[in-house]
């Protein structure tokens, strides 16, 4: 049950239903987030885990944040099953705000194949959804914020649910990031139309005759230039692709800091050039994402980076906000529903993995 945003002089805040316990420097940066957001948006905040906990790193009550309990917290390398053995983790009760009516987005910065796997479990896929997708937004060389999708929830995937992801991905960047007739390429090894595998080809051919803005294959370094607005892959490429991305730019902030710490004139020279630097810095700091929604489940869920401190748990819950604003689920529920049916497809083979990895988290879904 979704509940029902009321537009004009009947206009409610927003609720986010927030997993208080999930993620490296939780509770304690989450909370943190917490009340920044609820002085600087417009927005309703329920804190979901051990009430105790969060009720120590609070000043004094907010109007607008309240706590939800939750006893149990899953840990970040718990694996996905962990949901059906701890129904009242901080992950589970607030997918259950959300399912109920009680809030109208979910929040995690916690382990993100639980999130997963529980959303599966509590709310199901969007009719007509074959696969759900995990996606993450980046600055490119434009100076726009690109998508990339799939990262991780299907490490192995068949052309059409590549497809699919354009088909969300495309919804996601129009509503949310307000780009008009998005871009679409497909991450691969090369841009010429034969490249790649079976999969990266048959894809090509079906994104090629569904998406009207399709430009094509393109490599790694295209896509960090902004090559596409939306850039699809299958979860093990696109996860390698994005971890990647980020070590070079930690490795290459690093060195530069060294570099600079090394020498008074390279000191002094940084002193002067301090607001270009931090402009640059920006450009690569995920704290300025914040979250990400998962594609494909039916309601507004969102994880964010493990690692995220209190200004990335507060920007996390401006992404929440527009993503129910913006009315995304349902205009994926549309595009989805306008487009043909993905089937089975004898040639290519289910993953047969039963490791617990977040590829797996689709097992898990509520029958």
């Amino acid at each position: 049950m979704q509940r029902r945003i009321e537009s004009g002089q009947g206009q409610r805040p927003i609720t986010v239903a927030l997993d208080a316990m999930g993620g490296d420097q939780a509770p304690a940066a989450v909370v943190k987030g917490a009340l920044s957001a609820a002085h600087e948006l417009d927005v309703d905040i329920i804190l979901v885990g051990r009430g105790r906990e969060i009720r120590s790193l609070m000043p004094a009550a907010q109007r607008n944040l309240r706590i939800q309990e939750a006893s149990e917290a899953i840990s970040m390398d718990a694996p996905p099953t962990a949901v059906r053995r701890m129904p009242d983790s901080s992950i589970m009760v607030g997918l259950g705000l959300l399912a109920d009516g009680d809030a109208d987005a979910f929040l995690s910065f916690g382990n993100t194949g639980a999130v997963m796997a529980g959303s599966l479990f509590t709310l199901g896929r969007i009719p007509g959804v074959a696969r759900p997708a995990l996606g993450a937004l980046f600055r490119n060389g434009r100076g726009t914020t690109s998508l990339l999708l799939d990262v991780g929830a299907n490490v192995e995937a068949r052309p059409r649910y590549l497809c699919q992801f354009a088909t969300m991905g495309r919804a996601y960047v129009e509503r949310v990031l307000r780009h008009r007739n998005p871009s679409v390429g497909l991450l691969n090894v090369g841009e010429e139309e034969l490249k790649g595998t079976n999969l990266h080809q048959e894809a090509y051919q079906l994104l090629a005759r569904q998406e009207q803005n399709f430009v094509g294959n393109i490599e790694a370094n295209r896509m960090v230039a902004g090559a596409a607005d939306v850039i699809v892959s299958d979860g093990f490429t696109g996860n390698v692709a994005v971890k990647l991305t980020e070590g070079v730019a930690e490795q290459l902030f690093g060195e530069l800091r060294r570099s600079i710490q090394a020498n008074m004139l390279h000191m002094a020279g940084a002193w002067l050039m301090r607001g270009a630097f931090r402009s640059l810095r920006s450009h690569w700091d995920y704290a300025k994402v914040g979250s990400a929604p998962l594609f494909g489940i039916d309601g507004a869920v969102l994880v964010g980076h493990g690692r995220a401190n209190a200004e990335a748990v507060t920007s996390g819950i401006r992404s929440a906000r527009s993503v129910v604003q913006s009315g995304v689920v349902q205009a994926i529920r549309d595009a989805v529903a306008g487009t043909a049916p993905v089937e089975e497809e004898s040639e290519w083979s289910e993953p047969a993995r039963s490791d617990g990895e977040v590829s797996d988290t689709w097992r898990y879904e509520r029958r």
